[in-house]
């Protein structure tokens, strides 16, 4: 039963997709600390970013409903939606006079990255 349940989310990705996307993450992240975030595929990035998201949210059983589930989620949905250059892509939420750290200001981090 356990074999035909994986069969059916077709949002779970082997481990081998896994590494490929943290391998991208990580390049892009060496890129842009190198100053050549010109030369990095943002969208590919988000996206892989994304997976590497859906994965943390799905291996730690985070509930999408409640918690820091449904933070992990709303993030990971926006990482698949982001095109850099798009006018139709998924806009930030202003914040409310909340800095400091905290999951908000890891999504401030991660929205400054995808900026340049």
């Amino acid at each position: 039963m356990a074999s035909e349940e994986s069969k059916n989310k077709p949002s779970e990705r082997s481990s081998s997709e896994l590494f490929a996307s943290a391998k991208l993450v990580a390049g892009a992240a060496q890129s842009t600390f190198r100053n050549e975030g010109d030369k990095v595929d943002k969208a590919k990035a988000a996206d892989a970013a994304g997976d590497l998201l859906d994965a943390a949210g799905q291996y730690g059983k985070l509930d999408d409903q409640k918690g820091v589930g449904q933070y992990v989620d709303k993030a990971a949905d926006y990482l698949h939606q982001y095109k850099p250059g798009d006018a139709s892509a998924p806009s930030q939420p202003e914040s409310k006079g909340e800095e400091g750290g905290g999951l908000g200001g890891l999504a401030n981090l991660a929205g400054g990255f995808f900026k340049k």
